[in-house]
């Protein structure tokens, strides 16, 4: 059984104790450093004392940081809410900025992007003081962003006093930062880039904004992976697989814009082959695609600022020209012949030159809508065919 001094001895252990748990759950004032001065005094020189000290001490730290995560997690769902709703990458890059500036001092910031395998280096997104900079290239070598991308791991300089052993930031600037936070993109076990904030501080940063800032990273990422796929998805949806030229979708929403635009001069030009049938009959259809190709880039030999060329079915192709000038039309049809006339077809010894009929409508004398202006430009084709082929005919 214990003493009455021994009962004692806990009873006052107890209650040091219990100061230690008033003192931490009031919360009020600066925590440790008030236990801190609690336990200073003799009478608190216990091991048992010293070791629940130090576990509140644990227990406090991680509470600040569940505090300061939580917080801050509310800014990374905002930035995720951004990332669902927008295919702008211009606008995910600078949300990033904005979201990573309001938890972490950021005098300088980058994104980066890089392709695995590639020599350079991308640097997509770069703030320095506040200001947005010029976007640029650099070589994949010895600087900070390449070491991030070749290591896979987080570099984290704390001070100027750290030896540096490339230069930290690029792009003309006053003074070297001193804390800088490089954090590695990884989408798929494959470096797709770094993102950085630098602060000219030093120990601006905690191991907390290292996980805020890949997620804020990785999310910019898949984002731009996002868009760079919708991209792809919607180019490959407005072009002919045969030709390369934009098909009769993009037709039909490029001259719609250009109408609801209010574009004051536009001319329709429809092209049609004159003779792919025979060419497929009696050569196959092989043969066929190359006659096609051929007329294909045909029109983008002419195709440029304010001309635009299409395949529209078939052998049937438009071009759209932002011009009602018939010196720009004629000059337009000459250019297209002489270049169908030097780039033949040869099947062995036999030359086939492609040849083609057109018809011609312009906007708004023969037609206001993309189906009056077609059927005008159509009626025209049906002119020039029964007129005896490779001409063109201009719509009444």
């Amino acid at each position: 059984m214990k003493t009455e001094k021994q009962n004692n001895e806990d009873q006052q252990i107890l209650g040091m104790i219990s100061k230690l748990l008033n003192v931490f759950i009031s919360n009020e004032g600066n925590l440790l450093e008030d236990i801190k001065e609690l336990t200073a005094k003799p009478q608190y020189q216990t091991p048992m004392v010293q070791t629940i000290f130090n576990q509140l001490q644990t227990i406090h730290k991680q509470i600040e940081n569940m505090h300061w995560m939580n917080k801050n997690y509310k800014i990374l769902h905002e930035f995720a809410q951004i990332c669902s709703k927008t295919l702008d990458v211009t606008v995910l890059l600078k949300k990033a900025y904005e979201m990573v500036s309001q938890v972490m001092p950021t005098d300088s910031f980058y994104i980066a992007l890089y392709n695995e395998g590639e020599t350079n280096i991308q640097f997509t997104f770069v703030v320095d003081g506040g200001e947005i900079a010029p976007s640029f290239q650099t070589e994949y070598g010895e600087n900070f962003t390449s070491k991030v991308i070749r290591t896979r791991e987080i570099i984290h300089l704390k001070g100027s006093n750290q030896s540096l052993e490339f230069e930290t930031r690029y792009g003309e600037v006053e003074k070297d930062t001193n804390s800088c936070l490089f954090v590695p993109l990884i989408i798929d076990d494959h470096v797709k880039g770094v993102i950085s904030a630098q602060s000219y501080a030093d120990f601006a940063y905690r191991k907390e904004h290292e996980e805020l800032l890949q997620i804020i990273g990785t999310q910019v990422i898949n984002s731009i992976e996002t868009a760079n796929l919708y991209e792809k998805i919607y180019t490959i949806s407005q072009t002919d697989e045969l030709t390369g030229l934009k098909n009769h979708r993009a037709f039909h929403n490029d001259l719609s814009n250009l109408i609801n635009e209010g574009t004051r001069e536009l001319t329709l030009v429809m092209l049609d082959s004159d003779n792919l049938k025979q060419v497929n009959d009696q050569y196959g259809h092989d043969i066929g695609d190359l006659y096609l190709k051929s007329l294909a880039n045909g029109i983008k030999s002419i195709s440029g600022e304010g001309i635009e060329g299409y395949r529209y079915a078939g052998d049937e192709f438009m071009v759209i020209i932002q011009s009602n000038d018939r010196d720009d039309l004629e000059g337009m049809f000459d250019r297209l012949k002489e270049y169908l006339s030097l780039h033949p077809i040869y099947i062995g010894q036999v030359k086939i030159t492609v040849s083609i009929s057109s018809g011609v409508a312009t906007y708004p004398l023969h037609g206001l809508t993309v189906d009056s202006l077609k059927k005008s430009a159509d009626q025209a084709l049906y002119t020039a065919k029964q007129s005896g082929k490779n001409l063109i005919v201009l719509a009444n």
